[in-house]
């Protein structure tokens, strides 16, 4: 939560995006609703893991093993230019890169570690 209220500082009406949802990113993703996120995008190669996260703060699930594309340009595609923030909570370079690439350039993408 810290790294949403603390370090992002997620502002109301946000787009997010939560890559990852185990318990860190279900974390994360609870601080973003509390913080008035209006949209969270959770991502996650294990789609078992999107009926436990529908339940809680995630409006839209992206299964990232279901797409061709690179999945920044999947989100970035989605929300017409990226989100506004967004979260690693796997701990692999690669998914940190594309948490970033998938901002607008202007805003924020926070690692968190686990």
């Amino acid at each position: 939560l810290g790294a949403v209220w603390n370090t992002a500082k997620v502002e109301p009406g946000s787009i997010v995006a939560v890559f990852g949802l185990g318990t860190v990113g279900l974390a994360v993703a609870k601080g973003a609703k509390s913080a008035g996120a209006s949209h969270i995008i959770g991502i996650d190669i294990n789609g078992k893991k999107f009926d436990t996260a529908k339940n809680l703060w995630i409006t839209e699930f992206i299964n990232a093993k279901e797409h061709d594309k690179p999945i920044q340009q999947v989100i970035v595609d989605l929300t017409d230019g990226g989100v506004d923030y967004s979260f690693e909570c796997i701990g692999n370079v690669s998914v940190i890169r594309a948490a970033l690439e998938c901002c607008h350039k202007v805003n924020t993408a926070a690692a968190v570690s686990h």
